[in-house]
């Protein structure tokens, strides 16, 4: 997990302010919204990132967050600030009234809470990967169902 990177033109994003994408990456959704991002410490939180706006782009491997302010960069060079999430980091997707958190843990900063104030369909961006939790987490349990009707199934045999 990256929080608080700089990143530059060419290497974390495009001149158009859209994600340089990696092999296997694949865009599912992207919406601007407002974010805050914090550790959860016994009943209060620790604000590790005051609440900023920008583009939160959301592919197959990972999340993307990519502040709305442009900086110069040493060497003539744009960028902005961002934050990664690997997908494999997250642990789950709880959607609050009026916000979304998303649970996330790794070894250098240990458990992080993204917190997002989304509105209108931008509320639904985050919908996919609890989908996709909730899916992995039956798997693993053994509780994961067939989409087909078990009589459809017979039927074929």
């Amino acid at each position: 997990m990256k929080i608080d990177q700089v990143g530059e033109v060419g290497v974390v994003l495009t001149d158009a302010n859209e994600p340089v994408l990696h092999g296997g990456d694949q865009i599912i959704g992207y919406r601007a919204l407002k974010y805050t991002i914090f550790k959860p410490v016994a009943l209060a939180k620790k604000t590790l990132v005051e609440p900023r706006e920008g583009w939160v782009w959301q592919t197959r491997r990972r999340l993307l967050l990519l502040d709305l302010p442009w900086m110069d960069l040493p060497g003539g060079k744009k960028g902005k600030h961002y934050h990664e999430i690997p997908l494999e980091e997250t642990i789950d997707v709880v959607h609050k009234r009026k916000r979304v958190l998303l649970h996330t843990r790794d070894s250098e900063h240990g458990k992080v809470v993204f917190e997002f104030r989304p509105f209108g369909a931008a509320s639904r961006l985050l919908a996919w990967l609890k989908n996709e939790k909730e899916h992995r987490r039956k798997r693993e349990d053994g509780t994961l169902r067939s989409p087909y009707r078990e009589e459809d199934r017979e039927k074929g045999r």
